[in-house]
């Protein structure tokens, strides 16, 4: 680390800032129109299913700026303060119109379907009037996806538009939605009532979307790492080593997480996939976001 770059953190302090800011306006004006943010958290019954919501993008927008020091085409890049800024602003509502578009697909998805409250199944309903931590913390799922495939294209200004760059970012959000597939096919079943929407958005079930948190949370660096190995030369289309290596490091996390499942079953005919879908353990839904996102980080750690 460099000494002089500690001269840039008052600057990097307001952009921070400013992105907050901004990312809330978004968040209140735009993508929960409608319903109040404000109430929500600082109201008389605070709702902790928005706050997590709003904090999942909150992150995300970390994510970004992070992305933009890290992967600028030059160190000056950094001493570009209104570049940086105005760089983090055109992510920020990228962002958001894909968020937006993830709230419109999943109402496709769910047509006149009910919650198990009797009400039709939309995102900001969920939020606000079920305080559905499931759905906020799925939605947490959603804005990493797109926080890591925005992060492959994180520099707009100055850097230019880069063909792989996108080919990495639509292979990053590819390799989400498998991820995400996978998992509810593994570990919570399959069919219209075994999905990890119907446990989230149905039954308000927290434990499912906690153990995917940590293998989302888990597998995005790993995929980011292997871009960076592979160079500029080569995208998410072009090299079917990537698929190979990051297929084969998936392959390795699932199967350690399998001979946990089956060794529990054996030793202590512990089901987990009854705690995860039937009894809705939360309690293990933590742990087991956690197993798996600590066997991802050692992957990684023996991967860079």
């Amino acid at each position: 680390m460099e000494i002089w770059a500690l001269t840039l953190f008052p600057s990097y302090l307001v952009i921070g800032f400013f992105a907050l800011v901004v990312w809330w306006l978004i968040y209140d004006r735009v993508l929960t129109r409608g319903y109040s943010v404000r109430d929500a958290v600082f109201g008389n019954q605070p709702n902790p299913a928005v706050a997590m919501d709003l904090l999942g993008g909150l992150l995300a927008s970390g994510i970004l700026v992070y992305a933009m020091v890290t992967t600028a085409p030059s160190a000056q890049f950094r001493f570009n303060v209104l570049g940086v800024a105005a760089n983090g602003t055109i992510l920020l509502v990228l962002l958001a119109a894909l968020r937006l578009l993830v709230a419109g697909l999943l109402r496709l998805w769910f047509g006149d379907r009910l919650d198990a409250q009797g009400e039709r199944i939309s995102l900001n309903n969920e939020l606000f009037r079920q305080r559905n931590l499931a759905a906020s913390l799925f939605s947490g799922v959603l804005y990493l996806i797109l926080a890591a495939g925005l992060a492959e294209q994180a520099v707009w200004i100055t850097a230019g538009f880069h063909v792989d760059k996108v080919w990495n970012v639509a292979g990053t959000w590819l390799f989400g939605l498998i991820v995400v597939v996978l998992h509810s096919f593994l570990y919570l079943g399959y069919g219209p009532r075994n999905n990890i929407l119907h446990e989230c958005f149905h039954d308000n079930n927290p434990a499912a979307a906690c153990s995917l948190l940590g293998l989302i949370a888990g597998m995005l660096p790993i995929n980011h790492g292997l871009l960076v190995v592979y160079g500029k030369a080569h995208h998410w289309f072009n090299t079917p080593e990537l698929w190979a290596v990051l297929g084969g490091s998936l392959v390795i996390v699932l199967a350690a997480r399998t001979v946990l499942q089956l060794a529990l079953w054996l030793l202590m005919r512990i089901n987990l996939r009854y705690e995860l879908v039937i009894h809705d353990n939360v309690a293990w839904g933590l742990l087991d976001g956690g197993v798996i996102f600590s066997l991802c980080l050692v992957l990684f750690a023996l991967m860079v």
